[in-house]
């Protein structure tokens, strides 16, 4: 249904504290280059894309962890390829204390550390766990106002779109064109920021062939679709780098602003986030490393950037490589030293 709203004097005073005041912006994430770009606002949908092991999944946590440290702001998240229910709080926790549940890492999360993270996490975030077998768009909106009603969430995040049911006998295009209008259209009626995570393809590539490039739009399940009825689009890509023994993903991920719903909550363009894996956290590197801070990481704004390792045996280096895809600062009660490593 829809109805006409003639101009009245609520709509006038609205009218005359935009010309006075302009556009508020948004909630900002805390990065100084990524802040210039892009800001949340209720009322608005984020689709992030990239190809697989991109950390499209840290973006989003480090996303929610910013909104609820630094705003206030709760979330709900369903990202069932995180792992179990207790491992995706594991997951937030890891990323606002900086330390791991990972017994081989020095530099380890202790009983202490948990029980003063645990309240914050109960109260800000919240995790959906499948229960039914078939588990749609509606039945996650329906989440999303159950997650508003009663516990007043802010964000809702789908990670990743994949992991929900999209049955229609229309071709992928037209399911998307009706289906990301309605997500919009829920968002704005709900008043809430609404995030979800689309794969690309992951190419094959050939030996001799360049490496993937950034990922399309048309890279997507579904084409253009995705680019003509969202809001807000965000690119995470991360280039391959030589190193010892071959090729791997950087470290650096280019955060590409690609579509914004509001010229005043950000702009198009690019920024560079490094991601730290034993923190697991992405940082800004400024020939130190700045850290976003939480209640749970200490001091964690700067420390000084480190040499990065390099590996002196085949063994080493397979093992590395294998934290770059794995999804899985200083606290205050920890003195242990830190010794940051590259992702």
């Amino acid at each position: 249904m829809a109805k006409i709203i003639e101009l009245n004097s609520s709509i006038q005073n609205q009218i005359f504290d935009l010309q006075k005041y302009g556009q508020p912006p948004g909630l900002k994430v805390g990065f100084p280059s990524l802040d210039n770009l892009f800001s949340i606002k209720e009322k608005r949908t984020t689709i992030i894309y990239g190809r697989p092991t991109d950390g499209k999944s840290q973006f989003l946590i480090q996303t929610l962890c910013a909104l609820a440290c630094s705003h206030g702001k709760k979330s709900v998240i369903y990202t069932p390829e995180t792992g179990d229910t207790f491992e995706v709080y594991a997951e937030i926790i890891h990323c606002l204390t900086g330390k791991s549940f990972l017994p081989s890492l020095n530099y380890r999360i202790n009983e202490k550390d948990l029980m003063n993270v645990i309240p914050f996490v109960k109260d800000y975030f919240k995790v959906v766990e499948l229960e039914e077998k078939e588990f749609t768009l509606d039945n996650w909106l329906e989440i999303t106002e159950e997650a508003i009603r009663d516990y007043g969430i802010y964000a809702s995040a789908a990670d990743n779109w994949n992991d929900l049911d999209h049955t229609s006998e229309a071709m992928i295009s037209e399911y998307l064109k009706r289906n990301l209008v309605k997500w919009n259209r829920h968002a704005k009626k709900h008043s809430y920021h609404g995030f979800v995570v689309a794969h690309a393809k992951n190419p094959v590539i050939l030996k001799g062939e360049e490496f993937p490039k950034a990922a399309r739009v048309d890279e997507i399940d579904g084409g253009y679709a995705w680019y003509a009825k969202a809001m807000n689009m965000i690119l995470v890509h991360r280039e391959y780098e030589e190193h010892a023994e071959g090729w791997r993903q950087s470290n650096t991920a280019e955060i590409h602003i690609k579509k914004l719903k509001k010229k005043s909550e950000g702009q198009k363009g690019i920024c560079r986030l490094k991601f730290d894996v034993y923190r697991n956290a992405y940082f800004e590197d400024r020939g130190e490393r700045f850290y976003l801070t939480t209640p749970f990481n200490g001091n964690a704004i700067s420390q000084p950037d480190q040499p990065k390792p390099e590996p002196k045996t085949k063994k080493e280096f397979v093992q590395m490589t294998a934290k770059l895809t794995d999804n899985s600062d200083l606290n205050p009660y920890n003195d242990e030293p830190f010794n940051p490593a590259p992702f």
